[in-house]
């Protein structure tokens, strides 16, 4: 079943053998959003600019998706077949769980646990990091190393409901997240500006200069918006 931003797979429509053969890959463009339920039930709301290569029908070992982007996910529970999900750096084990992944972040992979359990491992190494609900488990790329630490999961999922929430972010982080959804291109005139942090709890609008009104009353910078361009000065 399809319906707008929303994609539904029903396992009995092919027979298994001849679906999980099958693989799909599904890409949001930037700006856009979805919501994905696969065919064991397990839902995926994947954020803009973001890709999932998944089955039509997962076979009866394990359960498999690629991700480059960021994605919630609310997986079904079965405990004959682990739910997988790499990207290019990590695979994450899920043992039944609701958790984000984000790889958009410049120069990490982080993975934020709402509830339930997930093993986390650069791809390739053996033995894994499980966390615990309320973690995050920031991957650096470069030096190929976890932090783990506790946070407000809110600050990295409400995005799914429709709200930005920021809490001490730099104003470089800010403006990366908001040139996926609002399919923007950003410059700096300053340097310094980058580092500005900004905290703030708001509401997705449909015209992103109300969002950028917000910074500039806390932060104090100034943008100039030139179609899908933002100049950012101080």
């Amino acid at each position: 079943m399809s319906t707008s931003g929303n994609l539904e797979y029903d396992s009995l429509v092919v027979p298994v053998q001849e679906a999980a053969l099958a693989m799909n890959t599904l890409k949001i463009p930037r700006g856009g959003e979805f919501r994905l339920k696969l065919s064991d039930g397990t839902n995926v709301y994947l954020n803009s600019a973001s890709e999932l290569k998944y089955p039509v029908c997962f076979d009866e070992k394990e359960r498999k998706v690629y991700l480059s982007g960021e994605a919630y996910f609310e997986v079904t529970k079965d405990s004959d077949r682990p739910f997988y999900v790499e990207t290019e750096e990590l695979q994450i084990r899920v043992y039944g769980t609701e958790f984000n992944v984000n790889t958009n972040q410049p120069g990490k992979v982080h993975t934020v646990l709402v509830n339930g359990k997930v093993g986390v491992k650069k791809r390739g190494m053996t033995g894994e990091i499980v966390m615990k609900p309320g973690e995050l488990a920031s991957f650096d790329r470069k030096a190929g190393t976890f932090e783990v630490k506790e946070v407000d999961v809110r600050q990295y999922v409400l995005w799914k409901d429709g709200y930005f929430t920021f809490e001490n972010e730099s104003l470089e982080q800010i403006l990366n997240t908001l040139s996926f959804w609002y399919d923007v291109d950003v410059f700096f005139q300053s340097e310094s500006a980058k580092q500005l942090v900004f905290t703030g709890y708001m509401k997705r609008y449909s015209d992103i200069s109300e969002i950028l009104d917000a910074i500039t009353d806390v932060v104090g910078v100034n943008f100039t918006i030139n179609g899908k361009t933002i100049i950012v000065s101080k």
